[in-house]
């Protein structure tokens, strides 16, 4: 039994410059994919920088336990550096999650307002180079490519 999944192209330029029915168009197409559960995006990342990453992050994850816990930063609420299992609980809901991260961003600049008035939440970042060396400019790399997409 062959069974097809349609794909919307979801052009986001069309829907910034198109008329009304354009609009609605892609909204109701946006959301009858939601319901399925799925959504495959296309975009303009390079498969190399896509693989390199996650591989990175695989790598990152494959580490054993007190490795990646050398890597969180106490009072920075998941703003940077590795959250392991069970310690983040979702808003609807008294169990922990079953999951682990790591998270990054750009650099906050020194003397920034928000590192000013935040400052265990805006430190520097954190990420596991002394482990997996390149680390940082390989998902700083990754970070601006996505920016880029905006």
């Amino acid at each position: 039994m062959s069974h097809s999944t349609p794909i919307l192209d979801v052009d986001l330029v069309a829907f910034e410059n198109g008329d009304e029915a354009t609009r609605r168009a892609v909204v109701d197409g946006t959301m009858r994919s939601l319901a399925t559960g799925f959504v495959y995006v296309r975009h303009d990342l390079s498969e190399n920088l896509l693989d390199e990453a996650y591989g990175r992050l695989a790598d990152f994850f494959a580490l054993p336990r007190d490795r990646k816990d050398r890597y969180t930063v106490p009072g920075a609420n998941g703003q940077t550096g590795y959250t392991g299992l069970l310690v983040e609980t979702a808003a609807i809901s008294d169990v922990p999650d079953w999951k682990e991260m790591l998270n990054w961003s750009a650099p906050v600049p020194e003397g920034h307002p928000l590192r000013k008035r935040f400052p265990h939440r805006y430190g520097e970042q954190v990420l596991p180079d002394e482990d997996l060396p390149g680390t940082t400019e390989l998902l700083m790399a990754f970070h601006e490519a996505t920016l880029g997409l905006q």
